[in-house]
């Protein structure tokens, strides 16, 4: 293997691994010469060194006012190694003792409205698996029936896969789709018809704190809406057409 990529996969940088073959070869140096030995820019052989004599891989030593630099032993750069691991594990024991005050404080925060984008069949895909995730119910206004158009064999497997997890799809549809929707086979399956509701290219899905707004176009793509508020607003909305909705 690569020396240089061998010392980058052991957190060197790239001028980090150069400087550090160089003075291997070396030996006792200035940094002028590691400059032309290793190719690397004066200024940033200084701030390599500074890095590398931090970790303990280059030491130093002053003769004439000179400052001569020098490689350790390979063998420190696995001591680096194992103090960089044990370090981690000290900073892991400790993130896990305050992990329950994080949480609280995450609740007690201002909810955060986050935006997601979902482009094509497998974006699309993404959506409906996070469906099955939250195991909240599904609230559906708009153009439905293209996702089972468009999912194909995964619409069915999907259908399956929100019955196993008991959750209930309640979709409606406008008033003249009556006609050309047969009553679905799916348990956990609600639908109601209502001339209000617009016969558009989007669709509406509300589920546990999200909001997502499908537009199926050619490339279809969704928009979802993590928040509480939002979910929240859609969710009135949609029961109050259900209320005035004929099955």
């Amino acid at each position: 293997m690569d020396p240089k990529l061998a010392l980058q996969e052991a957190d060197l940088t790239g001028n980090e691994a150069k400087i550090y073959l160089a003075l291997l070869e070396l030996g006792s140096a200035l940094a002028g010469e590691i400059t032309k030995k290793s190719g690397i820019n004066r200024t940033n052989v200084y701030d390599a060194l500074d890095r590398l004599i931090e970790k303990g891989i280059v030491s130093y030593v002053i003769t004439a006012n000179r400052k001569y630099f020098e490689a350790t032993n390979p063998e420190r750069i696995i001591s680096y190694l194992e103090e960089k691991e044990n370090a981690i594990k000290e900073q892991k024991k400790l993130i896990n003792q305050i992990m329950p005050e994080l949480k609280i404080k995450r609740q007690l925060s201002k909810e955060p409205q986050e935006a997601t984008i979902y482009k094509g069949k497998k974006g699309i895909k993404s959506l409906a698996e996070d469906v099955i995730r939250t195991k909240q119910n599904l609230q559906v206004y708009g153009a439905e029936g293209e996702f089972m158009k468009l999912m194909g064999p995964y619409g069915q497997l999907w259908q399956k896969k929100r019955i196993k997890e008991n959750i209930t799809l309640k979709i409606i549809y406008n008033e003249k789709r009556r006609k050309l929707r047969s009553k679905s086979h799916y348990s956990k399956y609600k639908r109601r018809f209502n001339s209000t509701i617009e016969d558009t290219p989007a669709t509406t899905w509300i589920y546990g704190n999200k909001t997502a707004i499908i537009v199926w176009s050619e490339q279809p793509i969704a928009t979802v809406i993590r928040s509480k508020d939002v979910a929240y607003s859609y969710k009135q909305f949609f029961d109050i057409i259900w209320a005035n909705s004929k099955e």
